[in-house]
């Protein structure tokens, strides 16, 4: 993840910060501030030190390993010396090690994918990256899908997406943190997420999976869908897909369109045949009736019904 140290500016203290990220921030778990002050320099890099104080003195953050080549520390706040100082080090997206690549877990035609949501606005860095909402569902029963929107600008802070990469490098996958530019219209996202999937007994933040209303990005048959997870819990930072209508739940699987894509198999108006099999529609998307034939459909009763059959689509009034 992301996080930010946010200066406390209404403090007579110089050195109190809140840190923020996930959505939340310290000071609102807590309602206090973390102390930061410079420790020296090592190797011509100024070093820090992060504490904490109460009645019974200060704790500082540390870590519990000295080695310095070890690949993961543990924290702790009962160190002491040198294992107390800690380097800052922003993200920067040009930089060697200190950026943010995402790393796709979902291969499909050659392109790599992610359903990410975070809490930090951010737009592509390397080439080849596009990012998507979902503006549209359709449970047509003979090619269910979703509607994909490529967003154009920043994605602002919170927005659940789906990031289409080129390669499978997080080296080659950059992101720019907290970009200037003009935000991305995000408006009508059937997406959602959940910053968190924590069990851990003290901390435990978890959101259960429906089966019924939400379904997970993953490949089938060769082709990207939203489908029905084998999970208990959604996953830390992903996006997933909320359903809102009683027909979409009785869908399983969906695939995902392009907008022209999306356009073409629901939308293209044309004259279908009058001894075809249809499925009519209200105008909002409702179904009405499933697999009838076209001559049948004055039966229904009057009204405005959208008729699917053939990959076209007809409007008839019914009166």
């Amino acid at each position: 993840t992301v996080f930010y140290i946010n200066k406390n500016n209404s403090s007579s203290s110089k050195n109190e910060y809140d840190i923020a990220g996930q959505g939340t921030s310290l000071y609102r778990f807590l309602n206090e501030y973390l102390k930061v002050i410079p420790g020296k320099a090592i190797d011509g890099e100024q070093s820090y030190y992060a504490y904490g104080t109460s009645s019974i003195g200060s704790k500082y953050l540390g870590d519990r390993r000295s080695d310095p080549n070890a690949e993961k520390g543990l924290a702790s706040v009962d160190t002491r010396g040198d294992i107390r100082l800690w380097y800052i080090h922003p993200i920067e997206a040009d930089s060697p090690d200190s950026y943010f690549g995402v790393a796709p877990t979902l291969t499909c035609n050659g392109k790599y994918y992610y359903a990410m949501f975070a809490g930090f606005p951010f737009d592509a860095y390397s080439d080849g990256m596009k990012f998507f909402t979902v503006t549209d569902v359709n449970p047509r029963k003979d090619s269910p899908a979703v509607c994909l929107k490529e967003l154009n600008g920043v994605v602002p802070a919170g927005t659940p997406v789906i990031i289409e990469c080129s390669n499978p490098l997080p080296s080659d996958n950059r992101l720019n943190i907290d970009p200037a530019g003009t935000v991305a219209d995000v408006s009508g996202n059937l997406l959602k997420g959940v910053y968190f999937n924590n069990d851990d007994v003290v901390h435990k933040n978890l959101t259960p999976y429906d089966s019924k209303t939400m379904r997970i990005l993953t490949v089938k048959d060769g082709s990207l869908v939203f489908d029905v997870a084998d999970i208990d819990y959604l996953p830390r930072n992903q996006a997933y897909l909320q359903l809102t209508e009683d027909d979409q739940y009785e869908v399983g699987c969906y695939q995902l369109l392009t907008e022209d894509e999306y356009e073409n198999n629901y939308n293209s108006v044309g004259v279908i045949e009058a001894n075809s099999l249809v499925d009519v529609y209200t105008v909002d998307g409702r179904l009405v009736k499933a697999c009838i034939n076209r001559h049948d459909v004055p039966s229904l009763g009057s009204g405005l019904y959208i008729l699917h059959g053939k990959g076209l689509t007809e409007k008839v009034i019914v009166r």
